[in-house]
């Protein structure tokens, strides 16, 4: 018998989600990629592309998690995260924001800040739900919002403002379908911080129109305001019952590849988050968990000691920034991003980050990858060091100064 079966060529893309097509690669590791071609030819690069201290993680914190490890604690960590590590993440939120947390039932360890955002997404997003997200934006709210079947909502922010979220702006955008309401503060890549007005203004927004807040406070005690920590919607009465902060340890204690966040929420969102952290990852490392907790409930002088060294920094380039002719820049007040206007030089902020790096090893991301108002801008991350600072900005005066003479 002649056999008649008929062989279809397998479409690899033909079977993929429709989610995927929603969402990009990330513009900041193509960054990454390149700058590692051109240190393989020998070149020397300003690293402004990289958004991670770049300060080693301090010793008593590898420390504890070593004891840990030699104490044999290599098993399965709760869903929710260790006990000793929830409680120490209620300690801390409870001195950042001045608001009572038990971090026993109102917290969750995530593997990275990262797993907050998109746990949180899938807990309470619905398809055709919309979430309200600043411009320019950490692309991952949004690539979050659409993978768990929302629709992001951008509202520009501008340089004339800081950056900032403005309540009136936020109100003009929500209809019907609006569910969430997305804050980062102290924000990347602009270093924006909200004022602890305009934060009431947006809570009283949220209560008018019974809105979840996500208040992602990564860069919270990377601050230069008169407190140790920017402002937190968390602790305006009556927010801790809609509120779910995201928040970790890869900014404060330069523990990036430890791959360690938490949310703080009520009992009653904890629980709704903890159904799908299930089957996300299930749980953290617990040993790296146990030098978490140390980093949490140790003195925390290495924490002043890198904030200090990153306020040196911003010195640097603040000033270096203003002496160019043609930038024009808004001061950030936390995290360790500069994003200046480089709409006199060109217009567009890919060209020019891509010449940048090409012609002058200067490695910057161009301000549309975070966004339509990111346009006409480049983020510069001041996560180098202090001699890397100098040397950049002298660099960047020299390569702007050479752009603009050959007439592009």
């Amino acid at each position: 018998m002649q056999n008649t079966t008929t062989t279809t060529q397998f479409n690899p893309e033909a079977l993929m989600a429709e989610r995927l097509g929603k969402v990009p690669f990330s513009g900041i590791r193509k960054v990454f990629d390149k700058v590692k071609e051109l240190e393989a030819t020998g070149k020397d690069v300003i690293h402004w592309q990289i958004g991670r201290p770049d300060f080693d993680t301090p010793a008593h914190i590898k420390e504890a998690a070593i004891e840990s490890l030699r104490k044999g604690e290599v098993h399965y960590a709760p869903n929710l995260g260790t006990l000793a590590l929830r409680k120490a993440i209620g300690n801390r939120t409870t001195i950042d924001t001045g608001v009572k947390v038990n971090g026993e039932t109102q917290s969750i360890v995530m593997a990275g800040a990262n797993e907050g955002i998109m746990v949180s997404m899938l807990a309470f997003i619905n398809p055709g739900d919309e979430v309200i997200i600043a411009n320019p934006n950490w692309h991952h709210y949004k690539s979050c919002v659409s993978l768990a079947g929302g629709v992001p909502v951008e509202v520009d922010t501008k340089e004339s403002n800081g950056f900032v979220l403005d309540p009136r702006d936020v109100e003009a955008k929500i209809t019907p379908k609006t569910k969430m309401l997305c804050i980062t503060s102290p924000g990347n890549p602009t270093g924006a911080v909200q004022s602890a007005q305009s934060l009431k203004e947006l809570a009283d927004i949220a209560k008018r129109h019974n809105l979840l807040v996500m208040s992602d406070e990564i860069y919270s005690r990377i601050y230069y305001g008169k407190e140790p920590v920017a402002p937190s919607i968390y602790s305006v009465p009556g927010m801790e019952e809609r509120t779910i902060i995201i928040n970790g340890f890869s900014k404060t204690y330069s523990m990036d590849g430890w791959r360690l966040g938490w949310t703080v929420a009520s009992e009653q969102l904890t629980r709704a988050l903890l159904k799908v952290r299930q089957y996300t990852t299930v749980c953290v490392n617990t040993f790296i968990q146990a030098g978490a907790a140390h980093a949490l409930n140790a003195d925390q002088a290495c924490v002043d000691e890198m904030v200090g060294q990153f306020a040196a920094r911003r010195e640097i380039l603040l000033k270096g920034i203003k002496d160019i002719p043609g930038l024009t820049i808004a001061e950030p007040l936390g995290a360790f991003y500069l994003f200046p206007n480089i709409s006199a030089f060109c217009k567009s902020s890919s060209e020019l980050a891509d010449y940048l790096l090409a012609e002058h090893g200067i490695a910057t991301v161009a301000g549309s990858v975070f966004g339509s108002a990111g346009e006409g801008h480049i983020r510069i991350a001041y996560s180098c060091s202090t001699d890397e600072c100098t040397r950049g900005v002298q660099r960047l005066a020299q390569a702007l100064a050479a752009f603009k003479a050959r007439g592009y």
